[in-house]
Order: C-alpha cells, then structure tokens, then sequence
C-alpha cells in the first residue's frame, strides 16, 4: 500500500517525538544515578559551579570542549 505524503511526514513526527522523550527519560535517569556528578569521559568530578549553572552537563568543561572541536 503507497502511503500519502502527509502520512509519512504524521508518522516521521510521531517517531521524532518518541526519540526526543526516550532520550530525556534516559538523561533523567543518568542523572538520578549515583556518580552523575562525574565526567563520563574522564570519571572526574564535574565541578560544583558548573554543575549549578548547566544542571545537564555529563562532561567537565575539558571534556565539553574537546568534545566540541
């Protein structure tokens, strides 16, 4: 059965919403775990300050950066 456009773009919204929820609900529960205030690249602790002002950071401002170039 061809599908119409609009149902494909209907179902592409649907499976975009999914993912972008499966992935906060994964974040929620990294952070919720034991040892969420460590780096995940380098297992450092990821400082107070930054922690505070980017409550979702999983990396130390080293590891952010690297991770970025």
């Amino acid at each position: 059965m061809i599908q119409a456009p609009a149902d494909l773009l209907d179902r592409a919204s649907e499976l975009e919403e999914a993912e972008r929820a499966a992935g906060t609900r994964a974040v929620r529960a990294q952070l919720a775990q034991p040892g969420a205030n460590g780096c995940e690249d380098c297992g450092d602790q990821i400082p107070e300050a930054r922690r505070f002002a980017a409550p979702w950071a999983v990396r130390c401002v080293y590891c952010q950066e690297v991770a970025e170039r």
